[in-house]
C-alpha cells in the first residue's frame, strides 16, 4: 500500500528447500537470499563409497522424480557418522560409542564433522540466492553466491542486484 519495493530479501529457515520457492507462487521467490546448508556443487565426497553430491542429488532426483534439497546431504552424512562410530568402537557397549562419537573427525558429504569441548559442530553454510531453472527440470534453483567464510565451496553464480 504504500510502495515500499525492497532491493533485496534475506530469509532464513523460511527459504530452504525449492518447496518454499514453489509455495510463494508466481515468480516471489525469484532473487531472495538465503541460508545454503548443502547443495550439489559442494566439495566434499562420501567418506565410505566417494560419491559427490551431484551424483547423490542427480541419483535422488531420477528415482523420485523430486528436486534434491539439504536434508538430503545430511541424511546422508548421518548414515556416513554411524558407520564411522560403530567400525571405531568396535562395540555396541555404550560407552566405547560415546567415545567414537567424541572422537569424530570425518570429512562427509557435507563437510568436516569433527566435535568440539561443548559437543556441538558447526558444517559449512554459504549464501544462496533462488532463480527460476530456465535450463532445467525443476522451477527453481538456489545458486551459491557467497561463499566468504568457506572458499573452498565454489560460487555458481554473483549475486543479482537489485532484484528486477
Amino acid at each position: 500500500q504504500l510502495g515500499y519495493k525492497p532491493k533485496i530479501l534475506t530469509m532464513g529457515r523460511g527459504m530452504l528447500f525449492p518447496s518454499d520457492a514453489e509455495a510463494l507462487g508466481d515468480d516471489l521467490a525469484w532473487g531472495i537470499t538465503t541460508e545454503v546448508w548443502w547443495t550439489p556443487y559442494h566439495p566434499y565426497k562420501c567418506s565410505y563409497t566417494g560419491i559427490t553430491p551431484k551424483e547423490l542429488c542427480d541419483a535422488y532426483e531420477e528415482e523420485n522424480n523430486r528436486q534434491w534439497n539439504a536434508v538430503l546431504g545430511y541424511k546422508h552424512a548421518g548414515i556416513e557418522l554411524v558407520i564411522d562410530v560403530l567400525q571405531r568402537a568396535q562395540s555396541l557397549d555404550k560407552e566405547k560409542i560415546r567415545e567414537a562419537i567424541i572422537e569424530t573427525d570425518l570429512v562427509t558429504i557435507v563437510g568436516p564433522v569433527s566435535y568440539n569441548e561443548e559437543n556441538y559442530c558447526e558444517t559449512p553454510v554459504v549464501g544462496g540466492q533462488w532463480v527460476k531453472d530456465e535450463d532445467g527440470p525443476w522451477n527453481w534453483k538456489i545458486e551459491i553466491v557467497e561463499n566468504t567464510h568457506y572458499p573452498e565451496i565454489e560460487k555458481t553464480s554473483e549475486l543479482l542486484f537489485p532484484i528486477p
